[in-house]
């Protein structure tokens, strides 16, 4: 009997090892139910692309026009496969302006630039120096006026046309044209205004009698705002003493030298506002130095009635915030001259 009870000891600890609770899964599978319960919901599609699926009926614009979205359709592709139809949009800016090639429309937080043909109306043949009649009588018909400036004294986006040449044209004035494109009136670099004065004055073709001399306050001395020097104590007067590379030094060099060569009225015109806040900055010198000196300022800066104009006006005036149209110079800038200069 006794060798038994090894036996029997082996077997009781073998059922007692059996009797145990199951061994847990690793991975407990979900029933149905706990499955939707617990399921990432599907992310909102988000936009894939815009399509244009029908253009305006109307794509060819004159400056200043307001820009037709009639026959307009847009629809959104979703990153879902499905398409949203003729979705909403809004034009950002509805006003065609004469350097306009696209119009911007706004959609879906996103932007679609839609192409379109301008025609810059305010640089018609109707706006032309050519179709301005001569007026019979006036006090300035058959004088000198020097004109010193660049790109809006040339009149770089209207075919070469600025008020120089409409004044001229109108009043039958002789009028000295001294303008280049892109230059400063200080002599940051080479063509300056203070350069092309001196040159011209040293000239055989230099002019003994002047009426009027105008000049431009340059934008483009802007870029060079760290540079624009000072103004002067009052009985500082000779040219000699400026520092012409300085671009109130250069405004007071040039004054200095028409008054010492021929004693003339001088005026000084700006441009309406660009804004950049470094012009409004040469505006407050150049009365400075004018009241200093006694010329005048033909202020188209900050003439609030002058630049009181619709955006469709603006449209057809300016070319850019800076250069005006043929029509600009002619029909908005043009008054503002012939009234400082006595016409």
């Amino acid at each position: 009997m006794k060798r038994w009870l090894p036996l029997l000891l082996v077997c009781l600890l073998l059922l007692a090892g059996c009797s145990g609770s199951p061994a847990k899964e690793s991975a407990q599978t979900e029933t149905p139910q706990q499955a939707s319960e617990t399921a990432v919901p599907d992310a909102e599609p988000t936009l894939e692309k815009l399509e244009i699926v029908s253009k305006p009926v109307k794509m060819n614009y004159d400056s200043g026009d307001t820009f037709d979205p009639t026959g307009l359709r847009i629809d959104a592709h979703m990153s879902d496969g499905s398409v949203l139809e003729d979705v909403a949009w809004e034009i950002e800016y509805p006003i065609i302006g004469p350097k306009t090639s696209a119009v911007n429309i706004s959609c879906m937080g996103t932007r679609l630039m839609l192409s379109v043909t301008v025609t810059v109306k305010g640089n018609t043949d109707l706006y032309s120096v050519a179709q301005t009649p001569e007026v019979g009588s006036s006090p300035l018909k058959g004088k000198t006026i020097f004109w010193l400036g660049s790109s809006v004294t040339e009149g770089a986006s209207a075919g070469g046309e600025s008020m120089v040449d409409f004044i001229g044209k109108k009043y039958a004035i002789h009028t000295i044209k001294e303008a280049v494109s892109g230059t400063t009136l200080a002599t940051y670099k080479d063509n300056s205004y203070v350069e092309r004065l001196d040159a011209y004055l040293v000239s055989p073709d230099r002019a003994e009698v002047v009426d009027a001399f105008v000049c431009q306050l340059s934008t483009n001395d802007t870029s060079h705002s760290a540079e624009f020097g000072q103004v002067f104590s009052d009985f500082i007067t000779d040219p000699a003493a400026f520092d012409t590379a300085s671009t109130f030094g250069a405004i007071e060099y040039i004054i200095a030298k028409v008054r010492e060569t021929w004693d003339c009225p001088i005026y000084f015109y700006t441009n309406p506002p660009t804004g950049n806040p470094a012009y409004g900055t040469m505006v407050k010198g150049l009365y400075q130095i004018a009241e200093k000196w006694n010329v005048t300022v033909i202020d188209l800066y900050s003439d609030e009635a002058f630049n009181d104009i619709t955006e469709a006006e603006r449209a057809l005036y300016m070319s850019d915030p800076i250069h005006p149209t043929k029509a600009g110079y002619r029909e908005w800038w043009l008054p503002k001259f012939e009234e400082a200069l006595g016409a």
